[in-house]
């Protein structure tokens, strides 16, 4: 019984999914939602400094995209995806 309650709860359960590309020279594109095919619009994104100080901060549009003029060195963005949910990718690892 109680191997059928894990089992249950994890097929109901979602993760976040999150990636970034570099769209063009001047535009950073992100995708976001959940592994059980749920919207991400309204959640929160922040692209932040090597310490931490917040730079830009944005929503998840609609089309569960977020895009940003990435700022100059090194940054990470993070996607807050609510309820324990966060992703953060690294500048160094945006690729075309």
């Amino acid at each position: 019984m109680a191997g059928a309650l894990v089992f249950c709860q994890a097929t109901f359960a979602h993760g976040p999914v999150f990636d970034c590309y570099i769209e063009d020279d001047s535009r950073v594109a992100c995708e976001a939602g959940f592994t059980d095919g749920s919207s991400a619009a309204g959640r929160q994104i922040h692209v932040q400094d090597p310490s931490g100080k917040v730079l830009l901060q944005g929503e998840v549009g609609k089309d569960n995209t977020y895009t940003f003029q990435p700022p100059a060195g090194n940054y990470s963005v993070v996607f807050l995806g609510g309820a324990g949910h966060q992703i953060t990718i690294q500048s160094s690892d945006i690729s075309r």
